[in-house]
């Protein structure tokens, strides 16, 4: 981002003397009351803004007719259209109490009055950017320029108005907005509300002191965002930078060889991308001031093969990336099947956010996809903050784009238990289940953690809370896999369907037995499923527990309440019993048959000599070895009650509520 540009304040006559303008256009609103005299209210609106921007001295065009000419018609687009915004919103209010002073109509003319001013709660800096932001003009834009400008500043408009500053620049910038067309369409003569005498005053307020203060109120209110976004940048960066690098770094230098300034030469290219890698930014400013191509890219032998154009988009300092813009570089150009503004938006916690814009500002495609399928906002979901995205969305970026594996950026969000993000992306339409892609339910129910935040986030949007994905896996299920009891509650307390099975035919009670997930079995035995439906393999929920190595007793215990065989055989010819019994999981097999006899010596058959240690045991504890586990069940009842509760205590940490249990 540019700072404005500031000069030097011109005398105080000279300034006086730029307001004129827009006084003889409120004059002219007065000669007679007809609706066409809101042309001129609105053509001195902008020729105020330029007068007020140009006597403080932050107008960047050298000249007052310029600025009136180049900047006044980009401000008086947009101030026409809000007018028109308000007097859609107020003309009924404003007709109904000119017909009736009553209470009704008051209200309601203070109710859309405040409608019209929610309006302005994103692109207000607009307004103002148009004359103090230089970058609103670039040097080179196709179509119109008014268009051109008028978008960038909506644009980056919005971008500064994400910070909550509600009460020391919104409020005051959009209440002097709303005063001014407001005002406007009120001294037209629309409505007839105001004698001819008392008219004739209230322009003369107008011109003279209100258009003039609101104007003001505007210009400063976006200078001050401006200034306030730069500062909070160095203040990031400062904070970011090590010490020792902010006191020890050297400056870079920008001295350059005689080949290194001859343009077109081998050395330039391999100069500019060394510097670009290194992070000199002063030497490859100096290289491409010097001639050096804005399209360099690495030979074919180079391990690193990105261009100039791409790591200049990766750097903090976008002063680079700017340059290499100005001197004609292709912000779409692919390098590996990457455009620059998919490799800025990747990989970063905090977001390259004033590198995208610039990219997006300047043409950059936000549809560009990689080989994948994955667009830029699929990388932008992952920052810490929503700012990145909501740039790529306001520049037109699918939000339910899907890449090749079917993931949407709001299922890629939370699969990175990113909630923030995906709370933005539903708050802007994003569907929890586009068409042929994974659900987002299903993505924010296998996460890592057991936090159901994300669940009862997109249930809250309306998610399906059966839905499937590819693999007919339903998000019950993928909770279930994962042993996440809090998140198998929440979707169960939605109305989670316990007998859907995947295109394996497991279910959520197979997928909990195989996770040992007790508190799950448990749950999903309050709606009494099946416990002896098989999958694909011929396994049912209790042979699957029993071949598991993170299955416990109670788990067992609760298929057997449910109604499981442990003596019937699947299709290999084999029971849970006896898959028990394999694996020498005894205390399964005492559950499961009571009258099967164990083994004489189980003890010394489990465990070898010298390895009945509380060591020991608390090593097949935490590593699930249930088998070594249940030949220590005579050894504890020998050792001292002090020794269980050091065990139970060294258990006492996320993970191991199955060894605690």
């Amino acid at each position: 981002m540019t700072q404005p540009k500031s000069r030097r304040r011109p005398p105080l006559l000279q300034a006086l003397a730029w307001f004129v303008p827009g006084l003889i256009a409120v004059a002219l609103a007065g000669l007679v009351a007809h609706p066409l005299t809101l042309i001129p209210l609105l053509l001195a609106n902008a020729l105020t803004m330029a007068a007020v921007c140009h006597a403080i001295g932050f107008d960047p065009e050298p000249s007052f007719t310029r600025t009136v000419l180049r900047r006044g018609a980009a401000h008086l687009v947009m101030f026409t259209a809000y007018a028109v915004i308000v007097f859609v919103l107020v003309a009924w209010p404003m007709l109904a109490l000119s017909q009736s002073h009553s209470l009704a109509a008051t209200l309601a003319l203070a109710a859309t009055l405040v409608l019209a001013l929610a309006v302005l709660w994103r692109p207000w800096p607009a307004f103002g950017l148009v004359f103090v932001w230089d970058d609103a003009y670039p040097e080179q834009h196709d179509g119109s320029w008014i268009f051109t400008a008028t978008l960038r500043s909506l644009m980056f408009g919005r971008h500064l108005a994400r910070e909550e500053r509600f009460f020391t620049h919104f409020l005051p910038a959009a209440l002097s907005l709303l005063v001014l067309a407001w005002g406007a369409i009120a001294l037209s003569g629309l409505y007839g509300m105001l004698p001819s005498e008392l008219r004739i005053a209230a322009l003369a307020l107008y011109g003279v002191l209100l258009l003039p203060l609101g104007c003001l109120v505007v210009a400063n209110r976006t200078l001050r965002t401006l200034l306030c976004a730069q500062h909070d940048r160095h203040r990031q960066r400062s904070a970011a930078a090590p010490a020792s690098a902010r006191v020890a770094a050297p400056a870079p230098s920008a001295t350059l060889s005689e080949q290194e300034r001859t343009a077109g030469t081998p050395e330039q290219a391999a100069a500019l991308l060394a510097a670009t890698r290194d992070g000199d930014i002063e030497r490859a400013l100096a290289l491409v001031e010097a001639g050096a191509d804005p399209a360099t890219a690495p030979p074919a032998g180079d391990r690193d093969q990105r261009p100039a154009l791409m790591l200049a988009a990766l750097l903090p300092d976008t002063r680079l990336l700017r340059a290499l813009i100005a001197k004609g570089a292709d912000v779409n150009r692919a390098s590996g099947g990457l455009t620059p503004l998919l490799a800025a938006t990747r990989d970063s916690w905090h977001g390259r956010a004033e590198a995208v814009m610039t990219l997006l500002a300047n043409g950059a495609n936000p549809l560009a996809a990689d080989a994948e399928g994955r667009t830029a906002l699929h990388g932008a979901v992952l920052s810490e903050e929503p700012m990145v995205a909501a740039m790529l969305l306001d520049a037109g970026a699918p939000i339910n784009a899907l890449d090749q594996g079917g993931a949407s950026p709001l299922a890629v969000a939370c699969r990175a238990a990113n909630w923030p993000l995906a709370k933005f992306l539903l708050e802007r339409g994003a569907k929890p289940a586009p068409a042929n892609g994974e659900p987002a339910l299903i993505a924010a129910a296998g996460i890592a953690d057991d936090d159901p935040t994300g669940v009862k986030l997109l249930l809250k949007h309306r998610a399906a809370v059966n839905a499937v994905d590819a693999r007919h896996r339903s998000a019950l299920i993928a909770a279930a896999a994962e042993g996440h009891e809090q998140i198998a509650r929440a979707l169960c307390a939605a109305g989670a369907d316990a007998s859907l099975a995947d295109r394996h035919g497991s279910t959520a009670l197979m997928e909990a037995a195989r996770a040992g997930a007790v508190g799950i079995v448990q749950r999903l035995a309050e709606v009494q499923p099946d416990a002896r439906v098989r999958d694909s393999h011929g396994r049912d929920a209790l042979t699957l527990a029993c071949q598991s190595p993170r299955a416990h007793a109670d788990t067992v215990r609760a298929l057997l309440a449910l109604g499981a065989e442990p003596k019937t055989p699947g299709s290999d010819g084999r029971s849970a019993l006896d898959h028990a019994a394999a694996t020498g999981r005894w205390d399964l097999v005492a559950l499961l048959d009571p009258e099967t006899p164990l083994p004489a010596s189980l003890g010394d058959a489990a465990i070898s000599s010298g390895a009945d240690t509380p060591a020991h045991l608390l090593d097949a504890l935490r590593f699930g070895h249930w088998a070594i586990v249940s030949g220590f069940a005579a050894r504890v009842r020998e050792w001292p009650q002090s020794q269980l509760a050091q065990l139970y205590l060294d258990l006492a940490q996320p993970g191991q509520s199955q060894a605690r249990r």
